[in-house]
């Protein structure tokens, strides 16, 4: 009997240890966990900011009086109207008033960045961390930003990583990786990264265009195109796809798609530097403009954001000219241009008859009169737009084939139907 008892002594010690051994494990597994949670830190995301009043509100008020709130508003509006330097002095002055709000601080940098004040940018973005840790947006402002400066490969993707860390699925953090890795010539990791972008969100363009980079470094022509075509697709306004598709297009064989291709970028080159002269005169300048000068810039961008499709923009720089001159006939027809595209048919009416009345021989505002009547079922007041339009210019032949539908459906069915067979007759 005794001498069994140091064989159960020992077996008693050795399951004593292993229960030890057990619950050390599993603390330290607790305390890596812990430490694991405490690296990463909960995504925060920037607050929505919903103006309440327009930027020519905000601009007829004093600044110095405008509540934080006011100016935080003013500030967002500026940055979505593209006005940095504007927006640089609001926010200077919220994140002194307001020092531990980081969404001000993320807004600082990108307005810096924007004036190529890199250093106070990075400066923004890291107190913008430092007060929020989880906010993805500011690593990925922060890495392009050390990368562009030349701080060195490692400081850049260690950023896009911290940034990735707290939002796994950003479409833009991947392309922010892969952006990095294209500039530095590591075509496979950024092709890896770029692909994963693309797979969170397909109409990613900015992914699309560098990996048919990547295609055309390896000279695999069949997948750039198809890259390109893709970054078209996503976003039709991406100027320089459109010459590198024709390029591409052209070396493989498809001169005149190529040669397409190139004729819209050179029109799509054009806007772009006529967006950017304007925006400079209006916001940048440091020469005093006449009204003239600045009535004719709105309605210069207006025209550049219409031929895109950006209505928002077009109809803000086509109000803005109004305003500054109301004798402006063009400015308040586009304006009624824009409100049709979006279906206020009503307002584009009151845009039209500003227009023709302040120049009556204003032919194609009286169509386009002529048109929204028509959409509100005015027929009579359509067929007296069509008509004065059409005694200005026999060309109009979208107002003859409105003045068609206008009489048709007033029941002035022969005459509507006489219109149309001359249209026929014409065309043939």
């Amino acid at each position: 009997m005794f001498g069994a008892l140091p064989f159960l002594l020992v077996r008693y010690m050795q399951q004593v240890c292993n229960l030890g051994f057990y619950l050390g494990r599993r603390v330290l597994f607790c305390i890596f966990l812990f430490i694991s949670c405490k690296e990463v830190p909960e995504r925060y995301s920037l607050q929505t900011v919903n103006p309440k009043h327009s930027l020519e509100y905000f601009e007829r008020s004093d600044f110095n009086e405008l509540d934080l709130l006011s100016v935080s508003e003013l500030g967002w509006l500026y940055i979505q109207n593209n006005r940095m330097r504007s927006a640089v002095n609001v926010y200077e002055r919220l994140t002194n008033e307001d020092p531990n709000n980081a969404d001000f601080y993320y807004y600082f940098g990108v307005a810096l960045s924007k004036e190529h004040k890199k250093n106070d940018a990075i400066v923004a973005f890291r107190r913008a961390i430092d007060l929020r840790p989880g906010l993805a947006e500011a690593y990925f402002a922060k890495a392009l930003l050390l990368n562009e400066r030349g701080d060195g490969f490692e400081s850049a993707i260690e950023a896009v990583k911290k940034g990735l860390s707290v939002d796994p699925q950003s479409a833009y953090g991947h392309f922010v990786s892969g952006f990095i890795f294209c500039s530095r010539g590591e075509n496979d990791k950024a092709q890896k990264v770029l692909q994963r972008a693309i797979e969170i969100d397909d109409s990613y363009a900015n992914a699309h265009y560098y990996l048919a980079l990547i295609f055309l470094r390896r000279e695999d022509d069949a997948r750039a195109i198809e890259s390109m075509e893709k970054t078209i697709d996503s976003n039709p306004y991406y100027t320089e796809a459109y010459y590198s598709l024709g390029t591409l297009y052209a070396r493989t064989g498809r001169l005149s798609d190529g040669e397409k291709m190139i004729g819209i970028f050179q029109k799509m080159s054009l806007s772009d530097m006529d967006e950017d002269h304007y925006l400079r005169l209006l916001h940048r300048s440091t020469d005093q403009i006449s009204l003239e000068e600045r009535v004719a810039a709105h309605y210069n961008l207006g025209l550049v954001y219409l031929r895109r499709d950006d209505l928002v923009a077009a109809q803000s720089h086509f109000n803005s000219a109004y305003k500054l001159d109301r004798t402006y006939a063009e400015a308040a027809h586009n304006l009624g241009v824009v409100s049709s595209r979006v279906g206020a048919h009503n307002k584009a009416v009151e845009y039209y008859e500003s227009a023709v009345s302040l120049r009556p021989e204003y032919a194609l505002a009286y169509k386009n009169l002529g048109l929204s009547r028509l959409s509100l079922g005015l027929y009579e007041q359509a067929e007296r737009a069509f008509k004065q339009a059409l005694s200005l210019d026999r060309e109009l032949t979208v107002a003859a084939e409105g003045l068609a539908t206008a009489l048709i459906q007033q029941g002035k069915v022969q005459e509507g139907i006489d219109i149309k067979t001359g249209l026929n007759n014409v065309h043939k």
